[in-house]
């Protein structure tokens, strides 16, 4: 997972869901990080999907235009929904068309105004219009101007200028590399910062800066998941330098966007505070799920503590007392940071290690050993164990995985124990002066919850950004994967909540021996249009663990040369009802009721199509994310008939429990795209038809039938457009609750 570098301390990244950047997302002491964005694959309904916009931030106090949004499905975008909601995108509209006075609306063009109030950071925006609301993309507010240069100079005589604490936009050019140059009026350290990954690209950045003799005098490249930043070692001479800077293997495009900014100061001072906020992403996408652990643990880290520890090396040993948690800075040369601290026989201790969740490009791992001093030798040290990557936790296209180490081990005697953490990743290309918090004490047995919305396919490589549009009588899943902390073990209840009206998610139980599950949103059939963050909140048979769940998204699908699914982290999950669209097929999968079924039996469960106009189509209905033990084979209802049964076949060996399951519906149906185009233009047509029956407009006739003749055109390119279009979809059902019991 070291693709979606958004981790949590016990999530992941890459084909990982690692909450921090979820393309190197990071999250607390879990992990999340992975997913992929293929370009445009059937599956389902369509739902507006964002893929980049011309302007991904601006200044504090400051408008600006925001002219293009690039994506599929974007039909009459008419609005923009940043997680700061003080974030206003005004659309923008052109002149009203003859004899009428209603203004054309410029969907995707905006006014975008960001008050003085709102803090510097990272923040996201969607996209909505008739297909829905779109995935997120991040959004850069800060404290300096942004600029977007006219062009870019592709030679090293031929570069652009910039200006020192500006913004620059720009996207990379596939086969070439850009070059900008600044000027130092006096002697200066030199900061640079390439956002990109960390502002949703695809770009992996690759960075020079010649002086003006034209030597190198320092160059840095990002990873998956890894952006740039240079600085100077010392003062720079005045005089001019140049930059140069290109995607690590020469791609290009609008999904290959990234800010530029120097200064002569430390560049994260000109972002202002990035401190985890409501309705902001947190400073390195997992970094809030850390930083919480690690203020709730024992009281947290002092401001005194932290910065003392972040800054100066520890020593190479370090006496500690349990519990522990510390922040500290991976030395450079390859010697190990040791922490020693007193342990009885069989006390249970935890270890663990939060880097590569921080966004840090650090490959862990954690050595345990017996000290044994003896009077007349040398002390002996004796391994007991010692730990590597965490768990990898997978769904088939988000999968939880990190390079941190975490693990329990039982104190095999009363003794002095050694706990060595080293980094594998010895390299300095990716960054110094790396940064890990440890963590050593008792089990904090509990579990997390990372909750996304899955492109509907069968193919799972085909996962890819997701919008939401829940038609009226239809049903949307979001996926959910455990992450299981400590030893805890156990089922978990999640509920739903702040769902709009006319929208159900019925509780659902993930079973002890499931990591994966979904729950079903369902629309009623008189559910009104309605666009929504919601909660999903999981807690154990007790009640006395209640977590909510990490959202995430996918952020792109596999392609461009990565062969894997990048996610990340997001500010919530939302849901869009459509009041213009009714499902043209609805599946009920068995009823309300608990269903037993014995170990090694089987049972028969029904399944129930609702038809409409356009839903008329053979059905295959599939088992998806069954548990282990419990499989059952695929059922098709031909296009004739309205129900079926699935066979529910349990073996000896599956574990008693409560489980709810779902199953997925390939089928076509038939939708009208945008029958509300055709009559917005029919209306304005008959406008101008009862204005050439008028006598009173006699002397208009000539400009009245020109404009009709233009109205002709709008209406008949409206009606091709809302033509009848046949799609193959992966529907969803709700869930059914089957109990498995002792014979």
């Amino acid at each position: 997972m070291d693709n979606l570098r958004q981790k949590i301390f016990t999530l992941p990244n890459k084909n990982q869901v690692m909450v921090s950047p979820f393309q190197h997302g990071k999250f607390i002491f879990a992990l999340l990080l992975a997913l992929v964005s293929t370009r445009h694959a059937l599956g389902q309904v369509e739902a507006t999907q964002l893929l980049a916009i011309s302007a991904t931030g601006g200044q504090r106090g400051s408008s600006f235009e925001l002219q293009t949004i690039h994506g599929n499905h974007l039909v009459e975008i008419d609005s923009l929904v940043f997680s700061d909601p003080a974030i206003k995108g005004q659309l923008a509209t052109s002149d009203p068309r003859p004899f009428s006075e209603d203004r054309i609306p410029k969907h995707g063009h905006f006014s975008v105004t960001i008050p003085e109030q709102v803090t510097s950071g990272r923040y996201e925006v969607r996209a909505k219009g008739r297909n829905g609301l779109s995935n997120p993309r991040a959004f850069l507010v800060t404290d300096y101007p942004h600029e977007t240069p006219s062009s870019i100079g592709h030679e090293i005589d031929k570069s652009t200028p910039m200006a020192l604490n500006t913004f620059l936009h720009a996207k990379s050019t596939a086969a070439a590399i850009d070059f900008y140059h600044l000027e130092l009026d006096q002697p200066s350290m030199l900061y640079v910062e390439i956002l990109a990954q960390r502002l949703d690209s695809r770009m992996i950045p690759a960075f020079k800066i010649i002086d003006q003799e034209r030597h190198l005098i320092g160059n840095s490249r990002g990873a998956d998941g890894v952006d740039v930043s240079w600085n100077s070692k010392e003062p720079l001479q005045a005089g001019k330098y140049t930059l140069q800077l290109n995607d690590f293997i020469y791609r290009g495009g609008v999904e290959f966007h990234y800010q530029l900014v120097a200064s002569v100061q430390p560049v994260p001072n000109l972002m202002g505070d990035i401190d985890p906020k409501d309705g902001q992403l947190p400073d390195v996408w997992s970094t809030r799920a850390v930083t919480q652990r690690v203020q709730n643990q024992n009281g947290g880290l002092g401001e005194e503590q932290t910065t003392q520890k972040q800054v100066n090396a520890p020593t190479v040993t370090e006496p500690v007392s349990l519990p522990y948690v510390g922040a500290h800075h991976f030395g450079k040369a390859s010697k190990s940071q040791i922490y020693e601290f007193d342990a009885q026989k069989g006390q249970v201790i935890a270890v663990e290690v939060a880097a590569d969740r921080l966004g840090q490009p650090c490959d862990g791992r954690i050595l345990i050993q017996r000290i044994e001093t003896q009077e007349t030798a040398a002390t002996k040290l004796h391994d007991v164990t010692n730990f590597d990557d965490s768990q990898v936790i997978s769904d088939g296209a988000m999968n939880l995985f990190s390079k941190d180490p975490m693990g329990l081990f039982t104190a095999p005697e009363a003794a002095r124990y050694r706990v060595s953490v080293r980094d594998l990743d010895r390299g300095n290309t990716l960054g110094s002066k790396k940064w890990f918090i440890v963590r050593i004490g008792p089990p904090e047995p509990t579990f997390e919850l990372v909750a996304y919305r899955p492109h509907a396919h069968s193919d799972l490589n085909q996962s890819q950004p997701t919008g939401t549009r829940l038609f009226r009588g239809g049903t949307e899943i979001i996926r959910l994967i455990v992450m299981r902390k400590d030893g805890w073990t156990g089922p978990i209840k999640v509920r739903c909540e702040d769902l709009p009206e006319g929208v159900s998610a019925p509780e659902i139980t993930i079973a002890a021996n499931q990591n994966v599950a979904q729950i079903a949103l369902t629309a009623s059939e008189n559910a009104i249009a309605a666009s929504s963050p919601f909660r999903l909140i999981g807690r154990d048979k007790d009640g006395t663990i209640e977590k909510q769940a990490y959202a995430t998204v996918v952020q792109w699908g596999k392609g461009n040369g990565r062969d894997y699914i990048q996610t990340r982290q997001t500010d919530t999950l939302w849901v869009t009802v459509s009041d213009l669209d009714e499902i043209p097929l609805a599946v009920s999968f068995g009823n309300d009721t608990v269903v037993d079924v014995k170990k090694g039996e089987s049972i028969k469960i029904p399944v129930k199509l609702q038809r409409k106009d356009g839903g008329k189509a053979a059905v295959t209905a599939r088992a998806r994310l069954f548990p282990p033990g419990i499989k059952a084979a695929d059922l098709t209802i031909a296009a004739e008939n309205n129900e079926g049964e699935i066979e529910i076949k349990t073996e000896a060996a599956a574990a008693t429990g409560t489980y709810s399951l779902w199953l997925q519906v390939e089928t076509k149906i038939k939708i009208k795209p945008n029958p509300e185009a055709v009559q917005r233009a029919q209306s304005y047509r008959d406008h101008l038809g009862s204005l050439l029956e008028d006598p009173s407009q006699n002397s208009q006739q000539d400009a009245i039938k020109a404009a009709a003749s233009e109205a002709d055109k709008i209406l008949e390119a409206a009606k091709n457009a809302s033509k009848d279009k046949e799609l193959t979809v992966f529907l969803s059902t709700n869930t059914a609750t089957l109990r498995v019991i002792d014979p």
